[in-house]
């Protein structure tokens, strides 16, 4: 029987202090008769590839896949594809970390997704769209926790996003198909998740966002910030404006403004529930938080707020 659910773990570098704490948070769906999970080591310059394979080789649940090369995020993530099995794949960076009952609670999700959603990215501490949720002050042990709590009370509703993070993204593998994977044209990182939401909607697909799944992110563990990161950035976004000229480029607010805005057409409707507004609660704060700095752009922002809420 074939795996629902294949995940691609990718890794670079680090396999001690980032790659291996992602894997031994996957530990309880090692046997999982629904559950594939692939290790990808994409062509690291430190000893991090034999050390993935040592480890998935004590761990037989975990298949080890080590690329000769640096194929960058599209490649890597698309070669690893390439072996999985499953109806969906879910692409996962290293820097994250799997909550107890986290793709149970995904397993679910996938299964009762309409036809029609071919994407669905969960919600995190640390994301730059509708996915993150707002806790600042919250330590990564208290946001694991959280996690837990958001498993444990499922909303059982799906929430707008006009693009997802792929920091870890669950893909409808025809849809992957289709689409031909990520472009490897963006190199080693950046901009490639925009490009393929992009593309899933010209194509007539939704993307969504699923409050029912929580995964932590811890943060990038390559080169963010570097000269070289700051340069691969300007290049790619100028990639994606030459690929999708209508493209918006929103503040993490606006995504955040529209699940808001889902909120109150169901609470209108009659809809609301104590685990919506948990849900809640880890987002109005963002509102004061998120807002622009400038006196004008900041009136803007609570008069466009004001219209969600009245």
């Amino acid at each position: 029987m074939k795996p629902i659910l294949s995940l691609v773990v990718l890794g670079y570098r680090n396999f001690k202090t980032v790659t291996r704490g992602c894997l031994e948070s996957l530990l309880p769906w090692e046997n999982h008769p629904e559950v594939e999970i692939l290790v990808v080591d994409n062509g690291s310059p430190d000893d991090s590839a034999d050390l993935t394979r040592r480890w998935c080789t004590s761990h037989p649940g975990f298949r080890s896949l080590v690329s000769a090369e640096n194929r960058g995020f599209a490649g890597g993530m698309n070669w690893g594809a390439s072996h999985a099995q499953g109806t969906w794949l879910l692409l996962v960076n290293n820097d994250t970390v799997f909550p107890p009952l986290a793709l149970d609670a995904l397993l679910r999700v996938v299964q009762a997704a309409p036809a029609a959603v071919a994407m669905l990215g969960p919600v995190t501490n640390a994301a730059g769209n509708g996915q993150r949720l707002w806790k600042p002050e919250a330590s990564l042990a208290q946001w694991l926790q959280i996690g837990e709590t958001l498993h444990a009370h499922p909303t059982n509703q799906l929430m707008p996003a006009y693009r997802c993070d792929f920091f870890c993204i669950a893909i409808r593998r025809d849809a992957w198909e289709q689409l031909g994977g990520l472009d490897p044209a963006f190199g080693l990182g950046y901009y490639e998740d925009f490009d393929f939401s992009l593309r899933l909607r010209a194509v007539g697909l939704e993307q969504m966002i699923t409050e029912d799944v929580f995964i932590l992110h811890v943060g990038s563990a390559t080169f963010k910030g570097s000269k070289e990161a700051r340069a691969l950035i300007k290049r790619n976004k100028k990639l994606l404006q030459a690929k999708h000229s209508a493209a918006r480029f929103e503040h993490t607010r606006l995504g955040n403004l529209a699940v808001l805005a889902r909120y109150e057409e169901l609470r209108r409707n009659g809809l609301w529930t104590p685990p919506l507004q948990l849900r809640a609660g880890l987002r109005t704060g963002a509102l004061e938080g998120d807002a622009p700095r400038s006196v004008l752009k900041r009136w803007l922002w609570r008069r466009k707020v004001r219209k969600v809420f009245a």
